[in-house]
């Protein structure tokens, strides 16, 4: 029984730990969402929805990164962005500042040739411009004890090579996916 109440004390002091290290709330939700979907409406892509599932996700992943703040994937079943914004001149980054850096990448993905220009990343925007994709749970951290950290996990993944983020993709792509990674 002692156990059993250690365990369970255990268990609620890393929750508290993870509330306290990522800011959680609903208008961060909407804010992540919002974003989203203003720039997938802009190519006449469908809106995704919010999931929690995939927010808590993030979440836990973002608290393992609250001490070194490393631009590092989970390497999980999900698609994934990450993005770390200093706290040196800029007081507060917000749920659009972080998804809006993802969209700004726009200008460097060649549609014609599906691919990025060469020496230049996009990779954030074709996940969040993926037709397929169909929901996104984010959170939003501090590392570093200021700096602001994000992660967004998105189902299904994008960014398959060879595929275009804005075509329908037979969905054996994707379970097919999932026993490779």
């Amino acid at each position: 029984m002692k156990q059993t109440n250690t365990c369970i004390l255990t268990s609620f002091l890393v929750i508290l730990l993870v509330a306290y290290k990522t800011k959680a709330t609903s208008q961060d939700d909407k804010e992540f969402l919002d974003a989203h979907n203003k720039a997938r409406l802009r190519s006449s892509l469908p809106p995704l929805s919010y999931n929690q599932t995939l927010a808590n996700i993030a979440r836990k992943y973002a608290s393992t990164r609250a001490q070194d703040c490393a631009l590092k994937h989970s390497h999980g079943p999900y698609g994934e962005n990450l993005f770390w914004g200093s706290a040196d001149g800029m007081p507060k980054w917000t749920p659009k500042d972080a998804v809006y850096a993802w969209v700004k990448e726009h200008k460097y993905y060649d549609k014609a040739a599906n691919s990025c220009v060469p020496g230049k990343k996009c990779g954030h925007y074709t996940q969040i411009m993926w037709r397929d994709t169909k929901r996104v749970g984010c959170a939003l951290s501090y590392c570093n004890k200021k700096d602001t950290y994000v992660v967004c996990e998105y189902d299904p993944p994008g960014n398959i090579e060879g595929l275009s983020p804005f075509d329908k993709h037979d969905p054996f792509v994707y379970s097919n996916l999932h026993q490779n990674r």
